[in-house]
């Protein structure tokens, strides 16, 4: 990479990239690939991890972001920083959309799909866990001798399937979204949404009246401000 400031989170299954080339910001996700840094200096590449770390690249440990970096108040020690990041990034854009400033919830749909509750103080207030999409249709395939992962994931419009990978996509899509909006009726408070298999979700809500805001980079987007606020320090 040959640009001005790089930040990766390592996450359990997918690599997430921001780098800022001239004035211009670039997202991306890879597939781990520690092969990349091989024989390449990263040492002011900013960085934070929730999932393995491969013994063979040269991470700086002083540029790693940690959950005492988040200004974000009762965080669990066992707090995730990806959660941790995202709840911070939403807090400050919910914060600056409203004079208003209300609780919020973050939604992370990765490997693991995250909810997490921020206060309109800052305060971490708790969450819910379950398996994200991608997870809970390999967990069928894998704990039953006669299901394969779907190859081809695009969700089925009928509510009722005949074929067994349609079947698997279309109770894996509405077993998040019951979640999903159950939290919604419940709380009845702003959605933050991120995480690879946000847009699927997203578009199988489009037709409803929650209020929620997509915005893909949250947990990037966190890295960027909280690192700016450490070297400010």
């Amino acid at each position: 990479m040959h640009s001005e400031e790089n930040y990766l989170m390592i996450g359990n299954t997918r690599w997430h990239w921001a780098s800022k080339i001239n004035k211009d910001w670039k997202f991306f996700h890879t597939s781990p690939n520690p092969i990349e840094f091989k024989d390449k200096d990263y040492s002011q590449l900013t960085w934070a991890s929730v999932g393995p770390i491969p013994k063979n690249i040269k991470l700086c440990p002083s540029k790693k972001i940690i959950l005492d970096h988040i200004p974000l108040n009762n965080l669990p020690s066992n707090l995730g920083i990806d959660r941790a990041l995202a709840s911070w990034s939403a807090f400050k854009k919910q914060s600056s959309l409203t004079s208003k400033v209300k609780d919020l919830i973050i939604i992370d749909a990765g490997t693991i799909l995250s909810v997490t509750k921020i206060t309109n103080k800052g305060e971490f207030a708790g969450g819910q866990l379950i398996s994200g999409f991608k997870l809970q249709l390999a967990s069928m395939a894998n704990g039953a001798l006669n299901l394969e992962t779907p190859e081809n994931q695009r969700i089925p419009k009928d509510t009722f399937q005949f074929d067994t990978e349609k079947a698997m996509l279309k109770g894996a899509i509405n077993g998040l979204l019951g979640f999903i909006l159950q939290i919604n009726e419940e709380v009845k408070l702003p959605l933050w949404l991120c995480g690879g298999d946000a847009p699927i979700i997203l578009s199988q809500l489009k037709n409803t009246n929650i209020d929620i805001h997509h915005c893909p980079n949250l947990v990037l987007e966190g890295m960027i401000d909280i690192e700016k606020k450490i070297n400010s320090i």
